[in-house]
């Protein structure tokens, strides 16, 4: 039986790497494309084939041919959109941050608990081939007990402009970019963050907005083990992808970019859009990047019933810490983290 998907969303994300993954995943058909204008909108349904376009977020979701709505929106849009999902009865699967805050996040979950339905929090890095095959390994034993875990996160630009918008967007770089960092060290840290402490600052984008664009975190984990977040949006005209885990008996390095055997960054184009890297990469980031695998396994979850690796509480989770950091980015103090409370089971 084929899976209708309505995707929410026609950016970066949607066209560069959850599009291209449904198309080649087996009994899964994107039937409509939501977005803010009817331009992009139709430009995305007409690039990947898709029978339907539109900006009317409520008619598309209920549509009967329509299962999952996957939501690839900015953030303020994914409380209303997971709503709508939840209300119509149909799963979802949302990009992070889950919400904006970690009070939305849990009026997101509440909705979702209310209805019955399913929510993927869509975070690729545990589903990046070479974070898969380290995980393996230290579940194996190979580098002895895991006691320091680390991960570098860092691009020169947010993708649209809207990320300048703290309304929008939900904050800076730390909800952004340290969302990624934090759950590479939960993935890998094996307990739960206990104590986070941060160094913010505003250094290349104060003009465009008042959030952080550099962010530095250090986590403490209850069973002991720390953790560093190094995340930022002010790497200029590159990119920075790396996650190191260190055992008693060994060590764990990826670069995830030297999939691509040349790298060039240049800040010297006429745009943002020019700069940067060479294309097209030897290995589409849309594999390399873990999206392909991250929704066929959500939607292999939703298929048999099984709980997924990064059910929607995991989103907030990891903003439970986002909150923690802004607090002691101002604070200077180490902070504790809120304790989880329970915002009702998925089935």
């Amino acid at each position: 039986m084929t899976v209708g998907i309505c995707v929410v969303g026609a950016g970066f994300w949607a066209t560069n790497m959850h599009l291209p993954a449904f198309a080649l995943i087996p009994a899964t058909r994107v039937v409509s494309v939501v977005a803010a204008s009817e331009a992009s909108a139709r430009r995305a349904a007409a690039q990947f084939d898709i029978e339907r376009w539109s900006t009317d977020l409520a008619t598309a979701i209920e549509a009967p041919d329509v299962d999952i709505v996957d939501i690839v929106a900015p953030p303020f849009m994914h409380a209303e959109a997971v709503r709508l999902a939840a209300r119509a009865g149909k799963d979802a699967i949302c990009i992070k941050p889950l919400g904006r805050s970690v009070a939305e996040a849990e009026e997101i979950l509440a909705e979702v608990a209310r209805a019955g339905t399913r929510l993927f929090y869509a975070e690729n890095v545990p589903f990046i081939p070479a974070v898969r095959e380290a995980k393996r390994l230290v579940d194996a034993g190979h580098i002895g007990d895991v006691f320091r875990v680390k991960a570098s996160e860092g691009i020169g630009h947010p993708h649209s402009d809207w990320f300048f918008n703290p309304e929008l967007s939900g904050g800076g770089a730390v909800l952004d970019m340290a969302v990624h960092s934090i759950e590479f060290c939960r993935f890998f840290a094996g307990g739960s963050v206990a104590t986070v402490s941060a160094e913010t600052g505003t250094f290349v984008w104060g003009a465009r907005t008042p959030p952080q664009d550099t962010a530095v975190l250090t986590l403490r984990f209850d069973n002991g083990v720390i953790g560093l977040c190094e995340d930022s949006w002010s790497l200029t005209a590159a990119m920075d992808s790396r996650f190191e885990v260190i055992g008693t008996k060994g060590r764990i390095l990826i670069d995830n970019l030297y999939r691509q055997p040349i790298q060039v960054v240049s800040d010297t184009a006429s745009s943002i859009a020019e700069a940067g890297w060479s294309y097209p990469l030897p290995i589409p980031g849309l594999i390399a990047d873990g999206h392909l695998d991250m929704l066929s396994h959500f939607l292999e979850a939703r298929r048999t019933g099984a709980i997924s690796r990064s059910e929607g509480s995991v989103g907030l989770d990891v903003l439970r810490v986002v909150e923690a950091a802004l607090v002691a980015s101002k604070s200077g103090a180490r902070t504790a983290i809120e304790k989880p409370e329970l915002v009702g089971e998925q089935k």
